[in-house]
């Protein structure tokens, strides 16, 4: 496909959802985009309107940002302009903390985060160093050296409002939040992974699952963690 591309072309993934708008939302077949008419635009069935799109890669072509989608049997590329601005969910796979112990949990969020970057560790390859940093401090920022020596960035996002943690989660970088509270723990660490109008997604070590939570019980946790948060 001859096209410029603004991102990686396998970009990491993510959901989005399109927005609501007059008229029929509609996709172009893969390479059509180089040839937009009014023949070659299909239209999205009513049943999957509302449903979240698996967004593999970004391009740029005939003045336009488009997303190569999956979702079910389709494929193809939207318009980036017909994709909802407040809703973003990363594609970052849950995974279960092993046993209840405080390392355990922050070996597990730090491993997810980690993944999605497309870095591939074994959890045994951190542990030694989430075992010094929580002997020694438990202050997130203090995982710098760790994080940077892997992804080669760190974001501090300590006590920052949402409208910057939304804009990390558009950046398709997940954030590791810092809560008290959350699941009846006295503290535990979180991946932030999407947002919507309403609601924050997170991957929960505790659960091994994608949970949500309302911002407002968000920022109740998040505060009795101190407001601690950082991101690549």
């Amino acid at each position: 496909m001859e096209k410029t591309t603004i991102a990686n072309e396998k970009t990491s993934r993510f959901f989005v959802r399109l927005r609501r708008i007059p008229g029929e939302h509609w996709y172009l077949a893969n390479g059509n985009e180089k040839n937009v008419n009014p023949k070659n635009k299909i239209k999205v069935p009513d049943s999957i309107k509302a449903q979240d799109f698996l967004i593999d890669e970004i391009s740029f072509f005939n003045k336009l940002v488009w997303y190569h989608f999956t979702c079910g049997d389709l494929e193809g590329w939207l318009p980036k302009r017909n994709i909802r601005k407040t809703f973003r969910r990363l594609a970052v796979e849950p995974f279960k903390q092993p046993t209840q112990s405080d390392i355990d949990n922050q070996c597990t969020a730090i491993l997810m985060l980690l993944n999605s970057a497309g870095i591939k560790v074994d959890v045994n390859d951190i542990r030694d160093e989430v075992e010094k940093w929580h002997a020694q401090s438990l202050t997130l920022m203090d995982l710098s050296d760790l994080i940077i020596s892997l992804t080669h960035s760190i974001r501090d996002l300590n006590g920052v409002d949402f409208r910057k943690l939304d804009k990390q989660l558009l950046r398709r970088r997940p954030i590791l939040v810092k809560v008290a509270g959350l699941d009846n723990l006295k503290s535990s660490l979180i991946l932030l992974t999407g947002f919507n109008r309403k609601l924050y997604y997170y991957n929960d070590p505790w659960t091994g699952k994608l949970e949500s939570i309302s911002q407002n019980h968000l920022r109740k946790h998040w505060k009795r963690g101190n407001l601690e948060a950082i991101s690549y």
